[in-house]
């Protein structure tokens, strides 16, 4: 194995002792997500800013919204972990709320996710065009998925304004793979998304996924569909695939021996030792880079889809 994925997992072991002494009463999914997002950054845990931004949060939000909970401290992890200026980014989201809101985003447990995603990847002028762009791409893809496409699908209606998206081969990937095997499920359909992001052809991205599951499998690392989106991340990263196959079931085993992670569900240890790869491929790329802010945020938004 490559030493730098050691390095990773020795760190994100680190940062979540470090970070489970202080936050010991929230949940355990939450505590893996901040932990990875510092490893991924490579920094280390500051549990003394956490805390600190956890009260900003509770001071500036009434007692019954959605900034609750572990939601308040997943928040309060993942704005320390990715900016300097985690107040005034998360000033932003407060004020965007009701923006948002009018918009057609319902006032739910995924709203704050959203209003993050909105505030780490956009940075123009308008950000009311870029909303109502967002809220049209949802209704497209609830249009297409009535029963699969919910709140959890806000924060990635949000990245996909960002591009030049084209539903038709988000469409094109979500028949294609489960044609293959992949089951409809929302899982599925975010990985049509993550995939929508790729400039290769469809049917080889297809065929790279089928690829990576079948590895998996092999290797008695069997994923829920909920997980399928890990999948999207390898295939997106550039490299040798059989490389990138062989790099992602090394660290994934490596995750399953130690002590806090032996006890996650496989499918999300293949996730997170997914986000540590794409972490170290694209860490020398620009915050601007679609594929690279797509990554990053589309991992902290599925685990924090699983936490809620």
């Amino acid at each position: 194995m490559k030493s730098i994925y050691e390095e990773k997992v020795a760190n994100i072991m680190d940062n979540y002792l470090r970070i489970n002494k202080k936050f010991l009463w929230n949940a355990g999914l939450a505590k893996h997500l901040v932990a990875l997002t510092y490893t991924m950054k490579d920094k280390e845990i500051d549990v003394d800013k956490i805390k600190k931004m956890k009260d900003y949060i509770k001071n500036k939000t009434r007692i019954l919204s959605s900034f609750r909970g572990d939601m308040r401290f997943i928040l309060s992890g993942l704005l320390c972990a990715n900016s300097d200026d985690d107040k005034e980014q998360f000033d932003f989201m407060i004020e965007n709320e009701k923006m948002m809101k009018d918009a057609g985003f319902k006032s739910t447990d995924y709203l704050p996710m959203a209003l993050y995603t909105l505030s780490s990847t956009y940075d123009g002028d308008d950000v009311i065009d870029h909303v109502e762009k967002a809220i049209t791409i949802y209704k497209e893809m609830k249009s297409n998925h009535p029963f699969l496409t919910s709140g959890d699908d806000y924060a990635l209606a949000i990245l996909l304004a960002n591009t030049d998206y084209d539903m038709d081969i988000i469409q094109e990937y979500y028949k294609e793979l489960s044609s293959q095997g992949f089951k409809k499920s929302n899982g599925l359909q975010m990985l049509s998304h993550i995939l929508a992001f790729s400039e290769r052809d469809v049917l080889e991205n297809r065929d790279i996924c089928l690829d990576i599951l079948y590895e998996l499998k092999k290797n008695k690392l069997k994923i829920d569909p909920e997980y399928y989106p890990a999948i999207g991340i390898i295939c997106l990263l550039p490299g040798d695939t059989d490389e990138l196959k062989s790099d992602l079931i090394e660290v994934t085993k490596l995750l399953e021996i130690q002590n806090k992670y032996k006890w996650l569900d496989k499918g999300m240890n293949v996730l997170i030792a997914a986000s540590l790869m794409a972490s170290e491929y694209v860490k020398d790329q620009t915050s601007e880079n679609v594929i690279s802010a797509s990554l990053n945020i589309s991992t902290q938004v599925m685990i924090a889809a699983q936490q809620v």
